[in-house]
């Protein structure tokens, strides 16, 4: 079972990034030196390239401030029915191609194939691709999932797969949630798919085996907009700070949960609560004034 710390009392610091993003190479619009000093003028530390059935060298596109990851996006088929998974693979070395096997989940193949030569691989969108549990359910080496995906919002409206994500959790599986873009424009002037969503890891430094770590141990939190400052849970009480905001759920397995709601023309910045007995995990969600919103990982509370 994945060991998750919590970022909050890690040391180290913020760094931000995204985790999916398309080129000319694919589907996209611009080139890749293009949308990478895109993400660089917007403040991001770490960007990947993730074309669909490309990969790219990304050695000539780093820089001190900016870390570029080389990656894929691999579309085996789906068992369940006719449709076709969106599998992120991070740290994939170019000219990587899975290969086809005789395995009846292709996908747990190339999550495999993945991990082989050093990456991770991220469930893409499940809820814009209207996946059921039962469809990824086999999928158990995968790192994580997306919570929050910009185009998908902007595209069809459905950006957020926060309940996809919860199935996962409340069947005792212990996965991290991230927070991406899937820009296709690549920052072109007035794009909606492009800086609307970002993961937040918590790292000593800016190495691609640091953000590799972050992202599996749960070192990281996913937004489209709200700062969560610290989330915890000390002396038997689970407290969160965060910049302003509409309201702050604190939620964990079927019907556990408490809310905080700052009400017409107000705020709220923070939350405690006395840790429930029940509850097998905490995670948190804050939501802003415009619907933005923040998820943390969870802090499980039994072993």
């Amino acid at each position: 079972m994945t060991r998750f710390v919590n970022p909050f009392e890690q040391p180290g610091q913020w760094y931000k990034a995204n985790f999916h993003t398309h080129t000319n190479a694919s589907d996209g619009a611009l080139p890749p030196r293009q949308v990478v000093a895109n993400y660089r003028r917007k403040g991001y530390d770490v960007l990947a390239i993730t074309d669909h059935g490309a990969t790219h060298d990304v050695r000539p596109l780093s820089t001190k401030s900016l870390l570029v990851i080389s990656g894929t996006e691999l579309h085996p088929p789906m068992t369940t029915y006719k449709s076709s998974f969106h599998l992120v693979a991070l740290n994939v070395p170019h000219g990587f191609k899975p290969k086809t096997t005789s395995a009846k989940n292709q996908a747990v193949s190339c999550v495999r194939q993945v991990a082989k030569v050093g990456g991770l691989t991220i469930l893409g969108h499940p809820f814009w691709c209207g996946m059921e549990f039962a469809d990824y359910k086999d999928l158990k080496d995968v790192a994580a999932v997306e919570v929050w995906n910009t185009i998908c919002d902007a595209g069809a409206g459905r950006g957020c797969s926060e309940n996809e994500w919860a199935y996962i959790l409340d069947r005792n599986r212990r996965l991290p949630a991230v927070a991406v873009d899937d820009t296709h424009s690549g920052g072109r002037p007035g794009a909606t798919d492009t800086f609307g969503g970002w993961t937040w890891l918590k790292m000593r430094s800016l190495t691609v085996a640091n953000v590799l770590k972050a992202v599996r141990t749960g070192a990281t939190y996913a937004s489209c907009g709200p700062k969560v400052h610290d989330f915890r849970v000390t002396d038997g009480k689970i407290t969160l700070r965060c910049s302003p905001a509409a309201r702050i759920t604190f939620k964990s397995g079927p019907g556990q949960g408490e809310r905080r709601e700052a009400g017409d023309g107000k705020s709220v910045s923070s939350f405690k609560i006395k840790t429930p007995s029940s509850w097998p995990y905490v995670r948190a969600v804050v939501t802003d004034a415009t619907g933005r919103s923040a998820w943390t990982n969870p802090i499980y509370l039994k072993s």
